[in-house]
Parts: C-alpha cells; sequence; structure tokens
C-alpha cells in the first residue's frame, strides 16, 4: 500500500480561505438576524391602557309634536374609539363631558339667553379593542332658534382628546 500526500498550492490555499470566509459571514449574518427578530419580539410595547379617541361629530335636529308648538332638539352624536390593540376600557371607565361655549342669535333677534350647561357622562359598557361606540346628548331648543352653537367635547378630561365644534342652525 502507498500512501498519497495531497499537498495545496497557493492559489487552491487562498480558494479554501475565501470559500470559508464567505460560509462564515452567511451563518453570521443568518445568526444577528435571528437573533434580532427574537430580540424584537421580546421588546414588544406594552399598552398601558386603552387608547380613547374622539370620532366624528355630528349634529342633528329634531322635531317633535307637542302642544301648543312643535318641541324642537338639538342631537349631538359622538363617536367615541377604542384604538387600542389589545386592552379592553372597562364599563364606567370613559367619561365624556360635553360643554356649550358660545350661542349666537341672527342679528336683529332678541334671543333670549340659552344656556344648555355642561353635560357629561359615562359608557356604562366594556368597550373592546378596535372597535367604538356613539353617544348622544340632546338640547332642547328655544323659540327663537340660535344662529350658532359652540361646544367644547372632552373624552376622560382633563388628559383626553378634546375637540371644539360649532352647529350653524342653517346647515341642519
Amino acid at each position: 500500500m502507498s500512501r498519497v500526500d495531497y499537498i495545496l498550492t497557493g492559489d487552491e490555499m487562498g480558494k479554501l480561505i475565501r470559500k470559508a470566509i464567505v460560509y462564515l459571514s452567511a451563518l453570521i449574518f443568518l445568526q444577528c438576524l435571528v437573533m434580532g427578530v427574537g430580540f424584537s419580539q421580546s421588546k414588544a410595547v406594552e399598552e398601558k391602557g386603552p387608547d380613547i379617541r374622539l370620532g366624528e361629530i355630528r349634529f342633528q335636529v329634531r322635531e317633535l309634536e307637542s302642544t301648543p308648538s312643535p318641541l324642537k332638539m338639538l342631537e349631538i352624536h359622538i363617536e367615541i374609539f377604542n384604538r387600542s390593540r389589545q386592552t379592553t376600557a372597562p364599563s364606567n371607565s370613559i367619561k365624556l363631558v360635553l360643554v356649550p361655549k358660545e350661542t349666537k342669535y341672527p342679528e336683529g333677534a332678541s334671543g333670549t339667553e340659552f344656556n344648555p350647561g355642561q353635560r357629561e357622562t359615562t359608557i356604562s359598557v366594556p368597550l373592546p379593542p378596535a372597535t367604538g361606540r356613539i353617544l348622544t346628548f340632546g338640547f332642547s331648543l328655544p323659540e327663537k332658534i340660535p344662529e350658532s352653537m359652540t361646544f367644547e367635547i372632552q373624552v376622560d378630561p382633563p388628559e383626553g382628546e378634546k375637540k371644539t365644534v360649532t352647529w350653524e342652525s342653517g346647515k341642519n
């Protein structure tokens, strides 16, 4: 039996080293990629509570039959959303406050002072993630209907979202 020794030349050794470097680099890159995904999943942002936001606010005037004259009501429909992805807002945890700020009457009209006062309510049912509810406030309008009324609406005061909206009688 004879023994055969294989001796690598300089070119063959260089090729082998380059191959080893490429494979090792790919292995390190894949390991970093896998560990990066693992770290990003474990560091997921934890929600501190439900993210409650105001949505669209709409006005509607309704006329109710009554004697001696019909009664007019201004309804304010307010959308409330839980924008949280995981956290349900418990029942009675969401408060909504509506404050009338300014009432304007048409020129020449001796508008009686109309002050509907501050209104507030609490949502009495849980609000699951990514859902919403519509809350309605109603005000009985005086005989001389105002030209416009401005309201400030806030969810979960004092730090919750706040919007100022105006109703104009000619638009409804």
